[in-house]
This record gives structure tokens, sequence and C-alpha cells, in this order.
């Protein structure tokens, strides 16, 4: 399972206007709705920002992976943003973060969520990928530069919302 297939180029935000915690996660969550054409009157906000309050999501290396579940999904979808100056997200390494990944998953979906969280993570351990997405010029550009890096990185895994069988 793979962020790219997560993403559309509406998706994709690399001038974030937050300068908060709180602000930014708004801004994704925004840009995650309108993108993927949901509106679930603040349950995904308040679902993000409750899992926020139990531990931060800022796993350092200026890269933050806000993530929640809602009921009113019945796919994962994400939303990924580049905040120039840097947003203070309480990361483990105390530095700003720079790079946002929002991750928005079905209640009842366990597996995909994890693997989405886990190849995102690991994906964002490589400096080069970290550098070339926050370089990007253009939504665009993000997404071409993520599938290359997801070829290079992480083994082919498609992503599918259906159970097997």
């Amino acid at each position: 399972m793979h962020l790219s297939e997560l993403l559309n180029e509406d998706a994709v935000s690399l001038s974030l206007k937050a300068r908060d915690k709180e602000s930014c996660i708004k801004e994704l969550v925004q840009l995650l709705e309108s993108a993927h054409r949901v509106d679930t009157k603040g349950e995904i906000l308040s679902k993000v920002l409750q899992r926020e309050s139990m531990m931060s999501t800022g796993i350092g290396n200026g890269v933050a992976i806000p993530h929640g579940k809602t009921r009113l999904l019945d796919q994962l979808v994400a939303a990924c943003g580049v905040s120039r100056l840097g947003i203070d997200f309480d990361s483990m390494d105390g530095e700003p973060a720079t790079l946002f990944i929002l991750l928005v998953s079905p209640e009842n979906l366990r597996g995909p969520h994890v693997k989405a969280l886990a190849n995102v993570s690991r994906l964002l351990k490589e400096e080069t990928v970290r550098d070339s997405l926050r370089r990007s010029d253009s939504p665009e550009q993000f997404l071409a530069t993520l599938r290359d890096s997801e070829a290079h990185f992480l083994r082919a895994e498609p992503y599918s919302s259906q159970p097997p069988g």
C-alpha cells in the first residue's frame, strides 16, 4: 500500500499557511476533504485532533504523520503538505515539521491503515526522499517524486480496500 495510491494532485499543498499544529491539521483536513470530495462535518478533524492529543505524530526529521479513523469513509485517503517555515509539532527530535502526511481510514480498516503508516514512515526515513518532496515545484512533481521513491525503496503492493477472497 503506497501513499501515492491514496493521493491526487488536489490533495497536495506545497505552501501550507498554518503556523501552529492545530491550524496545520485543520488545513490538511480541509485539503483532504476537498480533494477527495467528502464532507464529514468535522468528524475527521475531531478524530485526528483526538489522536494527536494522545501522542504527537511528529516523528522527527521534519516529518509529521497525523492520522485518524472515521466511520464516514469507505476507503483510505491521504493529503500531503509542505510548510516552508516549519511548524512546531511536538516532534520527537524537538525540530519543527515541514513535511506533513495526513492519513484517514474507515474505522473498520485496520491492516491497510497500519501498513500505510509503516510504508510512509519507512519511505520518509530517507533524507533524499524528504528533501526531494520538500523541493517539489508542483503537486505533479511531488507525486512523481513520491512514485519514483516508492518504486525504489518499497516493494510493490497494490492497494485494495476490498478484503481478499
